[in-house]
């Protein structure tokens, strides 16, 4: 029988001794990685869930303004590793921010590490200070898990005393004033006119109110103050998304010329922060075309006017304007010394025609000698408007009987004529003689 004998060099040794450190050195490395995630797998998740935690991690949108009414979503995560079951959150009572709807929110469960997005309509009072606006949550909750030991689900019912979460809400507000419309009265203004009313409406569509709001025009010619103040208007505010109405009076010089017009206007107010602020606005006025009518020199018959006589006056009416008069009627306001028929109807008056207005009247016996000033009141239609206007002239009445008068001189006359036929009777009595 044969035997071998193997021989190992020092050198060898040494290289064997080497490999072998180098792999109880990996076996060593790889046993405490083994431990450290057996560390994080086992022991952590067993730490965590022990509890289930409840959180709001995001709110979607936290900005408004006073008076917004927005749909917000915030998101509930259990932060736990057990589930969460019949949660309860109670939106608590905050000044100026205030849930719309019921105060309370239920969601059936939330498992270990999930979440929910919970949808809720918030409502801000109107012209409240800027700043942060906190409404506090109380939630309440039951845990729900696996026993691992019992081999069986587990509920933990909720604590006596509530979690308190908190959600934040930022109110910046802003004053936003516009003119928001125009009105006159009468609607369509005229030339020569005066005490024209002219309200515009300014609208505060921001969301702060303003305050101490004065708004002043200044009108160019044709138009003018009509009395003193009666460019400017003042109210003490106006709150947020609300609207005033500010009243002025303007006069319009006799010639104005029909047309559009832009009337600077400024508006001075306090708004949001205090911050006094001034606006420079304008509005357009408009003057419409309209018939003008002149009065020319009325005459009577008969020419004198003594106290009971019957006469007839004629008045001559001239539209001068720049449009046609329709359905005009002229109206004779008197002094009640002369009765009778006081209207006439004209028709219509086309731009430079004439129309006699005629008036049957008497004067009584009371009437003495004067010159009286009447009026003449001239009405007429401008499509579905009506206007009129008030013209004057002066009715003269001489002294003297008026019915007597006439009596007289019809005596005189048949006095003439019996002088006459008698003188020539006599003329031809006496050449028989001869």
């Amino acid at each position: 029988m044969l035997s071998f004998y193997t021989y190992t060099t020092p050198e060898a040794t040494i290289r064997n001794r080497k490999k072998q450190q180098k792999s109880t050195m990996r076996q060593i490395i790889l046993l405490i990685a083994t431990l450290i995630f057996l560390t994080a797998v086992g022991i952590a998740p067993v730490n965590a869930a022990a509890h289930a935690n409840i959180v709001i991690t995001d709110v979607t949108p936290t900005e408004f303004s006073p008076g917004d009414i927005k749909e917000v979503t915030f998101t509930v995560k259990n932060e736990g590793g057990h589930d969460a079951r019949h949660i309860t959150m109670n939106f608590q009572n905050s000044d100026h921010v205030s849930l719309i709807g019921s105060s309370t929110v239920h969601i059936a469960s939330i498992s270990a590490w999930c979440s929910k997005e919970i949808p809720i309509m918030i409502k801000v009072e109107d012209e409240i200070t800027d700043g942060a606006y906190a409404i506090p949550i109380l939630v309440t909750f039951d845990e729900h898990y696996f026993n691992v030991s019992g081999g069986y689900f587990e509920t933990v019912p909720a604590p006596m005393i509530p979690r308190t979460l908190t959600i934040v809400f930022n109110v910046k507000g802003t004053t936003t004033l516009e003119v928001a419309d125009v009105e006159t009265r009468p609607s369509e203004l005229r030339e020569d006119s005066e005490n024209n009313n002219v309200t515009v409406l300014i609208e505060n569509s921001g969301s702060s109110k303003a305050r101490s709001v004065s708004v002043r025009i200044d009108p160019p010619s044709p138009f003018t103050e009509a009395y003193s103040g009666s460019t400017s208007d003042f109210t003490e505010e106006i709150p947020a998304r609300s609207s005033h109405n500010f009243v002025f009076a303007l006069d319009i010089e006799d010639g104005a010329k029909e047309g559009s017009y832009t009337i600077p206007l400024l508006i001075d107010y306090i708004g949001a922060d205090d911050h006094k602020c001034s606006l420079k606005k304008s509005i357009r006025l408009k003057i419409g075309s309209q018939a003008d009518f002149r009065v020319g020199e009325a005459t009577t018959n008969p020419a004198a006017i003594t106290r009971g006589t019957e006469f007839r006056i004629n008045v001559p009416i001239k539209n001068r304007g720049n449009k046609d008069a329709e359905s005009v009627k002229a109206i004779l306001k008197t002094k009640s010394y002369f009765t009778g028929t006081k209207t006439d109807y004209l028709g219509d008056i086309e731009q430079g025609s004439e129309k006699i207005a005629t008036f049957e009247l008497d004067a009584d016996r009371d009437t003495i000698a004067d010159n009286y000033e009447t009026d003449i009141k001239i009405i007429w239609a401008d499509g579905d408007e009506r206007l009129e206007t008030t013209k004057s002239f002066g009715l003269v009445v001489v002294s003297g009987e008026g019915s007597n008068t006439g009596i007289m001189a019809i005596a005189a006359v048949v006095f003439i004529l019996i002088v006459v036929i008698l003188g020539v009777f006599i003329y031809f009595k006496r050449l028989s003689h001869n």
